[in-house]
């Protein structure tokens, strides 16, 4: 119980403060595929854009992460843990599709 408390609690502060770095315009350099661009092809993405909806994204799962932190593992049920990577799978898939469309420049 006590090892579930210190991975949540710690993945959630991760995730909060990278979603900070993130809304603020910088580490692009962290977002998967953007790193492996070449010149031309960075030229074609709107890189301020690409982090504010990274870093959207990392804050709704830090989010999430959050409130199963301050449930506890005793408390959480079945239910709750289906909810949570319900609401984190949408959360990923919606930014892959914001990411793909609108972040062009």
């Amino acid at each position: 119980m006590m090892l579930y408390s210190v991975i949540s609690w710690s993945l959630t502060a991760i995730l909060g403060v990278w979603s900070l770095i993130l809304l603020s315009g910088h580490g692009a350099a962290s977002i998967a595929g953007f790193n492996t661009m070449t010149e031309d092809e960075k030229k074609t993405i709107d890189e301020k854009k690409l982090c504010f909806v990274a870093g959207i994204c990392m804050l709704i799962s830090a989010l999430v992460l959050f409130f199963m932190a301050m449930l506890g593992s005793k408390n959480i049920t079945n239910t709750t843990a289906i909810i949570a990577g319900s609401i984190i799978a949408i959360d990923a898939a919606a930014a892959v599709y914001i990411a793909n469309t609108k972040c062009k420049k």
